[in-house]
């Protein structure tokens, strides 16, 4: 399967956790933690890796994705986007949502959240690398929004 990669204008996307392999010479990452998500104006985006998800879930985080003008982009989270965005929502105790979603991106200042699947529900590089061009995709447009 030939998937179309994103081929708009340049991302800069802020990272917590490891970098993705992309087929994109126009997205850059830069590593940060969760310190830095009171200064994340530069970005375009932020995403937070499946090994930071138990982290991201901290009460204090919820307030900055529901504030904060960038999308975030939860990855591998088998709990949807909601438990990060409600204060009062935990993830552990959260229920698994049985989507076959990859990845969620949910965006404060539309009120809105993508849920970006695997081709065929196949866990492999090629429709991870597909994922991630949808979703740059989705940035570049509501960066168009705003």
């Amino acid at each position: 399967m030939e998937f179309e990669i994103y081929s708009g204008r340049s991302l800069h996307i802020g990272i917590i956790g490891e970098k993705p392999k992309i087929k994109e010479d126009n997205v850059r990452f830069t590593n940060i933690d969760f310190t830095d998500l009171q200064n994340v104006d530069h970005y375009d985006a932020i995403f937070i890796t499946k090994k930071n998800l138990k982290e991201a879930d901290k009460p204090q985080y919820a307030t900055v994705y529901n504030n904060s003008p960038l999308p975030f982009l939860f990855i591998e989270t088998p709990k949807s986007y909601v438990p990060f965005i409600y204060e009062d929502a935990s993830f552990e105790n959260f229920p698994d949502v049985d989507s076959g979603v990859y990845a969620y991106l949910y965006d404060s200042k539309s009120e809105q959240y993508w849920g970006y699947g695997l081709y065929n529900d196949e866990v492999n590089e090629q429709n991870i690398q597909d994922v991630y061009s949808r979703v740059f995709k989705t940035i570049e447009e509501l960066s168009m929004e705003n």
